[in-house]
C-alpha cells in the first residue's frame, strides 16, 4: 500500500471538468557516525571575524561548534552566515542542523526548505527535512516528499520510519528489503530491517540477518553491534555478555555499548560492574533515557532509592513515558517514604499499562485485518479494523484503513464516518482529508470538497495530485483565477503531470 492518493477516473478525464466549468451558470550532519570533535579552532575563527566578517568565516565557526556538539553556540554565527549569504545552501543547511539538534524542528524545517530551494538535488537537505517532519509528527508529508525521490541510505531509512509511524509495516519492510538488496553491506539498513523484523515478531529472521552481517564483517564494530542488540532482545545473555565485553574493549567510550553491557550485567546480577558501565554511559550521553533507566534499576538493587528515583525522573523528562518507568519510580518513592507521590506514579503506570494493552490489541487486530485484505476478505477485514479502532480510537491511520476497506465494500456511509473519525484524531492526516474531498466532489458538494482539498494541500504542499483536485473543484465552480493558481502549484510540484497540463490549457483558453 502506498501513501500516494488514490487515482480517480475524474482526474484522468480532467478536461471534462474544465469544459463543464466553462459553461455559463556538505556540511556537518547529525547522521555522521563519527564521534564529535571535542576541540575546534573556535577562538581562531572569532579572531578572524574581527577583520574578515564574511559568510565563509561565520560558516567555519558554526561548523566548528557543530562538530564539537555545541549547537546552541553555533546558532549565532550560522544565523549571521545566512543573513550575509542568503543564497548559500550550506549556510541554511548547517543552521537547520543546529536547530534540529536543539529540537527546534519547525524552525529547522524552514531552513531545510530554504536549502532545497537553492539546491533541489541536495540529499542532505532532503534527509534533514524528512527528519524534522518526523520529529513534528508528520510522517505522511515525509512519504509524499520521498516516494518518488532518488533515495540514498539516509532517505530510505527516513521513508521506512515514516511508514512505521503510520502503521504501514508492509511498506516499511519492502523499502528496507529493496534498499538492502542494492546495498547488502549497509550496517544502518541492516539494523533498521532487523528492528522491523523484531517489531513484526519475525525474531528468527532478525537473528539470521544479524548473524549473517556479523559473520561477513567480523572487524566491523557496527555490524557486531547489530548482533549484540539482537542477542539482548532474544535474551541470549551469555553470548551477548561475551560479545558486549569484547566490543567495549574495542570501544571503551561508546555510550551505547556501555549501556548494553551494563544492562546485561544487571540481568546477570553483577550490579557493581553494571553500575560502573552505566554511570560512564550516562556521563558520555546524558540525554539518553535508556541508560538512565538501566542505571536506576541497578541503584534500586543496591538500595539507593534516592539515586534510582533521580534517574527515573530524569529519564521521564527526557522522553520515555512507559508504564514500567512510572512503576519503578513509584517503588523508589515508596521506599523513600513519599507515599502520596508514589501512589500518583502508580496510578500513571496503571493507566499506561491499560493503554499499552489496548494498543497491543489494536495492533493485533490491524495485522489480522491486513491479512484478510490480502486474502480478498474485505468483510472480515472491516470487522477486524472496527475492533482495532474500538481498542485505539485515537489512531487516525487505523480509521483510514477501515475507511478504505468500507470503500471497497461500497459502504459510503461507514466510509465517511471512519474518515471523519480519522481527521478528528489528526486534522493533518492528508489521506483522510483527500478521500473526504473526493467523496464530496463526487456527490456535488463542492464547498466541502474544497475545504478538504485545501486541508490536504496544507498538509502536503508538494503533492501535485492534491493541487490538481483542488483546481478541478474550483474550476467546476467557475472560480477560474483560483483554479489557475491551484493548477500552477500542481505543475510546480510535477511539471510533467499530464492532467495538470491539460487543465491548465483549458483554463487558459477560457481566460
Amino acid at each position: 500500500m502506498s501513501i500516494r492518493f488514490p487515482k480517480r477516473s475524474w482526474l484522468v478525464t480532467i478536461a471534462a471538468c474544465a469544459a463543464a466549468a466553462s459553461a455559463p451558470a556538505q556540511a556537518p550532519s547529525a547522521r555522521t557516525n563519527a564521534a564529535p570533535t571535542p576541540v575546534c579552532a573556535a577562538e581562531q575563527y572569532r579572531v578572524q571575524l574581527k577583520t574578515q566578517p564574511t559568510p565563509d568565516v561565520y560558516l567555519a565557526l558554526g561548523g566548528c561548534l557543530l562538530n564539537a556538539n555545541r549547537p546552541h553556540d553555533a546558532l549565532e554565527p550560522l544565523e549571521h552566515a545566512v543573513q550575509l549569504g542568503p543564497g548559500i545552501e550550506s549556510a541554511h543547511r548547517m543552521l537547520a542542523d543546529a536547530l534540529s539538534r536543539l529540537n527546534r524542528n519547525q524552525e529547522a524545517e524552514a531552513e531545510w526548505r530554504a536549502a532545497l530551494k537553492i539546491e533541489p538535488a541536495s540529499k542532505a537537505a532532503l534527509d534533514g527535512l524528512a527528519r524534522s517532519l518526523i520529529a513534528q509528527g508528520e510522517p505522511e508529508k515525509v512519504i509524499t516528499l520521498l516516494a518518488d525521490a532518488d533515495r540514498d541510505e539516509n532517505l530510505n531509512i527516513d521513508i521506512s520510519q515514516a511508514y512505521h509511524k503510520i502503521g504501514q509495516l508492509d511498506d516499511e519492510g519492502h523499502v528496507l528489503r529493496e534498499a538492502l538488496k542494492a546495498d547488502p553491506d549497509s550496517d544502518r539498513l541492516t539494523a533498521a530491517l532487523v528492528s522491523h523484523l523484531v517489531d513484526t515478531l519475525y525474531t528468527n529472521d532478525a537473528m539470521q540477518l544479524s548473524e549473517d552481517i556479523a559473520r561477513r564483517k567480523p572487524d566491523d564494530v557496527e555490524a557486531q553491534r547489530i548482533l549484540l542488540r539482537t542477542l539482548v532482545l532474544a535474551e541470549e545473555r551469555s553470548r551477548a555478555l561475551v560479545l558486549g565485553e569484547r566490543l567495549v574493549t574495542l570501544r571503551p567510550h561508546d555510550a551505547d555499548l556501555l549501556n548494553l553491557t551494563g544492562l546485561l550485567e544487571y540481568r546477570a546480577g553483577e550490579f557493581d560492574a553494571a553500575r560502573k558501565h552505566l554511570q560512564e554511559s550516562v556521563a558520555l550521553n546524558p540525554n539518553d533515557y535508556n541508560s538512565r533507566v538501566n542505571l536506576g534499576k541497578v541503584l534500586a538493587e543496591e538500595r539507593d532509592p534516592a539515586g534510582a528515583a533521580l534517574q527515573f525522573r530524569t529519564a521521564i523528562s527526557l522522553g520515555t513515558d512507559t508504564a514500567d518507568v512510572h512503576f519503578l519510580l513509584s517503588r523508589a518513592l515508596r521506599t523513600l517514604g513519599k507515599t502520596a507521590e508514589a501512589q500518583q506514579q502508580a496510578a500513571i503506570a496503571q493507566q499506561k499499562q491499560r493503554d499499552q494493552i489496548d494498543r497491543a490489541a489494536a495492533d493485533l487486530k490491524a495485522s489480522l485485518a491486513a491479512e484478510s485484505v490480502k486474502a480478498g476478505d474485505n468483510q472480515r477485514a472491516a470487522e477486524l479494523y472496527r475492533d482495532a479502532c474500538a481498542a485505539d480510537p485515537g489512531d487516525a491511520g487505523l480509521q483510514y484503513r477501515l475507511a478504505m476497506v468500507l470503500d471497497a465494500l461500497g459502504d459510503a456511509a461507514g466510509e465517511r464516518e471512519a474518515l471523519e473519525a480519522s481527521i478528528k484524531a489528526n486534522p493533518k492526516f492528508a489521506l483522510a482529508q483527500y478521500q473526504l474531498g473526493y467523496m464530496d466532489f463526487k456527490s456535488g458538494n463542492n464547498a466541502e470538497a474544497e475545504q478538504h482539498f485545501r486541508a490536504t494541500v496544507e498538509a502536503v504542499p508538494g503533492n501535485a495530485q492534491a493541487w490538481l483536485s483542488l483546481a478541478a473543484t474550483l474550476a467546476t465552480e467557475q472560480r477560474i483565477p483560483e483554479a489557475r493558481e491551484a493548477v500552477a502549484n500542481a505543475l510546480k510540484a510535477d511539471p510533467a503531470n499530464a492532467g495538470a497540463q491539460n487543465l491548465s490549457r483549458k483554463l487558459n483558453e477560457q481566460q
